[in-house]
């Protein structure tokens, strides 16, 4: 597979998933995990920031509270989604402290 079509690949299925509420995340993620070191470095940076962008919408969205809108649709997904996003993260941000719903609220 070449260096374009990896990015096609993983770009593609990393934004699919990216808020999605299902036990596909967890299997994407670890299968992300797994061929992390295997991929390009440009398709690793695009990932990387996606991410990243997804993190900081889900955060500010969180802090909102469970009183808003439990039920909204969140960057991350669900709470176990998010856990999952959390260990992708942690490849290239491995001091990230995880957050949850919880822990969010608290800081308002």
């Amino acid at each position: 597979m070449t260096d374009d079509q990896q990015l096609t690949l993983w770009l593609g299925a990393t934004r699919y998933y990216l808020g999605r509420r299902t036990y596909a995340v967890a299997d994407f993620c670890g299968m992300l995990r797994r061929q992390w070191a295997f991929l390009p470095e440009a398709t690793r940076k695009i990932i990387e920031r996606d991410v990243g962008e997804a993190f900081q919408l889900d955060d500010e969205m969180r802090r909102w509270g469970p009183e808003r809108d439990a039920s909204r649709w969140r960057p991350l997904g669900d709470d176990c989604d998010r856990k999952q996003w959390e260990r992708v993260r942690a490849l290239w941000l491995p001091t990230a402290a995880p957050h949850t719903a919880s822990t969010i609220i608290k800081e308002r």
